[in-house]
């Protein structure tokens, strides 16, 4: 497993008390599947953790079949009890496999269980956060994190305090404008936006947002600022929100 995280807790969470059911969110396909932890701001469950994995076959042959008879609702899946603290990708052995039980529909909200005994392993950390440790105000304002493969991106909301909420959209970013930190085009400049893709989430800030909500909405259009690339240099552009995967407010209230 090639463990990543890009916002290091302000402390180390003891293994004890973080052991729980962590039910995660479970998004994407194939090559690009995700486990997102839904969050608490109470304990065991207050971390913003999202994991790439890969399913087994069982769970693979469960989602394809759901996919296959027109089900296109969510699906969660809920480990059996586990101590967070060892997916902190800091730990000299951060652990690899999860095995649980698959739902159709949340969890917590009427979901129906698919198939148990199902294993996933953990491809990359590309998120690992304790929420509730002070975050300073200079990372509360990097509102969303952005990850994936090229032509496959996702955002999820940055949680920083409460209140907040959790939500998870897929994304693309638009060709043609990047710029650089000061708005200007840079005909030097050879990033191209369809090439990009980040295994461990990017903390950005979206701007200049067609309305004053805080959520975001499919079809609308923002400008993210990236703070760092492989040429070390940060840059702008815009993107397009094109489905809400996830929208949760009343846990983290």
């Amino acid at each position: 497993m090639n463990g990543i995280h890009t916002q290091a807790p302000e402390r180390t969470c003891g293994p004890s008390s973080t052991i729980g059911t962590h039910a995660m969110l479970v998004f994407g396909t194939g090559v690009d599947c995700y486990f997102s932890n839904l969050p608490k701001f109470s304990a065991p469950h207050n971390f913003q953790v999202i994991l790439s994995i890969e399913l087994d076959e069982r769970g693979k042959r469960a989602l394809g079949a759901d996919r296959r008879t027109g089900y296109d609702g969510l699906h969660t899946f809920v480990p059996d009890a586990f101590a967070m603290s060892e997916l902190d990708p800091r730990r000299e052995r951060p652990r690899e496999t999860l095995r649980g039980t698959l739902f159709r529909g949340h969890v917590h909200r009427g979901g129906e269980a698919v198939v148990g005994d199902v294993a996933a392993e953990i491809r990359q950390v590309v998120y690992f956060e304790e929420l509730g440790q002070g975050a300073r105000r200079a990372h509360e304002r990097l509102t969303h994190l952005c990850f994936g493969r090229p032509g496959r991106l996702y955002l999820a909301h940055r949680i920083c305090r409460r209140p907040s909420f959790d939500q998870v959209v897929a994304i693309r970013l638009i060709p043609g404008t990047v710029t650089d930190m000061l708005g200007e085009h840079d005909p030097d400049r050879t990033t191209d936006v369809d090439q990009l893709g980040f295994g461990a989430a990017q903390s950005i800030i979206l701007g200049q947002r067609e309305f004053t909500g805080q959520r975001l909405r499919a079809g609308e259009i923002a400008v993210a600022a990236f703070r760092s690339t492989e040429d070390g240099l940060g840059f702008l552009a815009e993107l397009a929100v094109q489905r809400q995967i996830y929208l949760e407010v009343a846990d983290l209230g």
